[in-house]
């Protein structure tokens, strides 16, 4: 048995649609499922599919179908939340808010939140989420100006009516009439330049203020809107009922952490059968199953609709729950948290503007403060650091250093093309082993059989250069320099070590315990300092010295130095830069995973996939929009392709790229990477 999304959102409404029957006939609500015949015979969906019931007021009104079309520009989707706390209510209701602005209505806000300004900012993120775009839209406020229109409104209301419609007596409260008055304004109100009526998104606890609103509006002269009845998220914890504020496992708050998001998503109702067997021979009901509600809203389409595959198939509630649990969490925080912006320091430009006011000096004849300050970052004596145009710069010194004595470099390939260049430039040897296809990673026992007698330099990039992937760092050096010459010196690549989620080794450890090792960094990549040019090298002492003394005096740009000292001071930046990187990698991975593509698990700022046909597509829909990225044609990999990952509005023509192809399919590479989902320990291959 299959089922599409669309199809579940039908049988949630149906649902709904009973369960509402006598208000429905009370208020005339008209239940729908979310699709219609077409022009052309085919079904084509007018409303989002949370969208349950509709209600228009005489025959004037627009068609729910035109609602948020092309035609509808300017008109308003109303919105009205409350509350203390954004839940997952609200990431419904701003999904649903983001279809229906999509064809250019804008969004009419009215804000009754306790805390107005956390909780509006939350929802617009997430409506910006979910559409993938900025939403123009208005937030109203309380002034005079509505203070006048609402007591025009309330006016043409009568006391008798409201009674007998809300069951009020002498014991309800007068906050009721401010309640209402909200209410009304929400449904009637328009500012300036804005276009009236439009539609107004409710749940069903609402119809009651519908047999009110044509008598309002006809005091104030107001377009009556279009009223869209949408599903409420259901209880984590009880069949048939909503979630509720009031209990606080019945639902999931944006602000939870992640370890309570963890235990109310692994404790929501599912829609399981009574027995395995039942399980296995009925599947299980998608409908009732509060946990694929929470995958449904906060997954990628593609997960969605593998969980629900998985479900229908009889698939058990637990290994569903175990496979899209870090899903759930990492979409939550994606849908209500603004993405962070990679960036260079903001401190950067302050500096390097007052140090062009010495332009007319030389700059320091050695970068000795600089050295000093990376040394203090390091954990080593500041005699251990050398500092050159970029990390490549330093690296080239330190292979003019060991061809002195000849021989080859061993390294691993694929990698940096610039090792090869090095080596060739010095007239030293180019010895490749083959990377491990099984981790895509060094192959210590390969590196080792190349490491004779006649090896000068060893080359270990970590993370590695192309895929990402990182090993036993100190095994391998353990291996390498038992098997290589006493003269030999191993080339220890970090330029993208920040990136890592566990750091390696201290630097002075690595140093001591290897003193034939030389460590290299950069300021390029967590920094943003690429066009500054600054790289560095930590080395022992002796061999820092030879290294240093290649510079020429004078030869660092004042400049380059000052921005790099600023960008080093400032290490918030740096961390929120990694942070960026972090969230674009959960965001790339989940899309990945949600579509079946294979990739390779990365510490770096870049990934690796395998994207097989569906590479000449994407491919050529994101050289359209200027989006770079690398071929893995130029590793012999054809169909693959390595992104980088710089923040999350950068991979977001990426993402939309990939979703715009669902035709092609993985290729079937003899390159196996792995799919490594948090929750699994050790790799896992597809």
């Amino acid at each position: 048995m299959t089922m599409t999304l669309a199809a579940w959102h039908a049988a949630c409404n149906q649902q709904t649609a009973a369960l509402e029957g006598h208000r429905s006939r009370q208020f005339g609500l008209r239940p729908l499922v979310g699709s219609v015949v077409g022009a052309q015979g085919t079904r084509e969906s007018v409303l989002p599919g949370e969208v349950w019931a509709t209600q228009t007021f005489g025959g004037s009104q627009p068609s729910p179908h035109s609602v948020g079309s092309p035609n509808s520009v300017g008109s308003p989707i109303r919105v009205g939340f409350a509350g203390r706390r954004l839940h997952l209510g609200h990431l419904g209701l701003a999904r649903t808010a983001a279809q229906m602005a999509d064809g250019g209505a804008q969004l009419l806000l009215f804000d009754a939140s306790v805390d107005s300004t956390s909780i509006v900012d939350c929802f617009r993120t997430a409506v910006c989420h979910y559409a993938g775009a900025s939403i123009p839209g208005q937030l109203i406020e309380y002034g005079p100006d509505l203070r006048r229109w609402q007591n025009q409104a309330l006016s043409g209301l009568r006391l008798d009516k409201m009674r007998r419609l809300y069951g009020w007596d002498s014991s309800t409260p007068a906050s009721a009439l401010t309640d209402l008055e909200a209410m009304i304004s929400f449904f009637l109100y328009t500012p300036q330049g804005m276009e009236g009526g439009g539609a107004a998104l409710v749940d069903a606890m609402q119809a009651p203020h519908s047999a009110l609103l044509p008598q309002a509006a006809r005091a104030v002269d107001a377009k009556l809107p279009e009223l869209l009845y949408r599903r409420l998220f259901p209880s984590l914890r009880r069949g048939g009922e909503r979630g509720s504020v009031r209990e606080p496992s019945s639902v999931v708050f944006a602000d939870d952490d992640e370890a309570t998001v963890q235990r109310k998503f692994l404790r929501s109702r599912t829609g399981g059968r009574a027995s395995v067997e039942e399980q296995r021979a009925l599947g299980g009901d998608a409908t009732r199953c509060s946990a694929f509600a929470m995958i449904e809203l906060l997954c990628p389409p593609e997960t969605a609709q593998r969980a629900l595959d998985g479900c229908l198939s009889g698939r058990s509630c637990g290994d569903c729950k175990a496979e899209h649990m870090a899903g759930v969490v990492s979409g939550l925080r994606a849908a209500t948290r603004t993405p962070l912006r990679a960036g260079t320091s903001s401190q950067v430009g302050l500096t390097v503007s007052r140090a062009a006011g010495g332009l007319h000096r030389p700059p320091p004849r050695d970068a000795t403060d600089l050295e000093a300050a990376i040394a203090e970052r390091s954990g080593v004596h500041p005699d251990q650091v050398v500092v050159g145009h970029g990390s490549t710069e330093v690296m080239d010194w330190l292979f003019r250093i060991q061809a002195g004595s000849g021989g080859k470099v061993v390294a691993t390939e694929p990698t940096f093309d610039l090792y090869q260049e090095l080596a060739e430039r010095h007239h030293l040897r180019y010895a490749a082993a083959a990377w491990d296809p099984r981790t895509f990673n060094h192959d210590a026992a390969a590196l080792v059989r190349l490491a004779d007698r006649d090896t000068a330099l060893c080359i270990i990039d970590v993370p590695h250069s192309v895929s990402g992937a990182v090993g036993q760092v100190t095994e391998l050096l353990d291996r390498l320099f038992e098997a290589l010459p006493d003269d030999a010196v191993v080339l220890l690549d970090l330029v993208y070590a920040d990136f890592m989620n566990i750091p390696i080794e201290p630097a002075s450890r690595l140093l001591s315990r290897y003193p034939r090792t030389v460590l290299f960094g950069s300021m390029s990549k967590a920094h943003c300092l690429l066009g500054a040019r600054v790289g560095y090298a930590l080395a022992a002492t002796p061999l820092a010295d030879r290294l240093r003394s290649h510079r020429l005096p004078y030869a660092m740009d004042s400049l380059a130095l000052t921005a790099a000292h600023s960008a080093l001071m400032d290490d918030e930046s740096r961390q929120r830069t990694v942070q960026a990187s972090h969230e674009a990698r959960a965001r790339i991975t989940a899309t990945l995973q949600g579509l079946g593509i294979a990739y390779v698990q990365t510490e770096a700022n870049f990934l690796l996939m395998d994207l097989g046909t569906r590479f000449a597509p994407v491919a050529r829909r994101l050289r359209a929009g200027g989006t770079s990225f690398r071929d893995g044609r130029r590793w012999c990999m054809p169909g693959w392709m390595q992104i980088h990952l710089i923040d999350v509005p950068f991979i977001e023509p990426f993402i939309e790229a990939l979703r715009q192809d669902t035709t092609g399919e993985n290729g079937t590479s003899s390159h196996r990477p792995w799919l490594l989902h948090k929750e699994i320990e050790g790799p896992s291959v597809p």
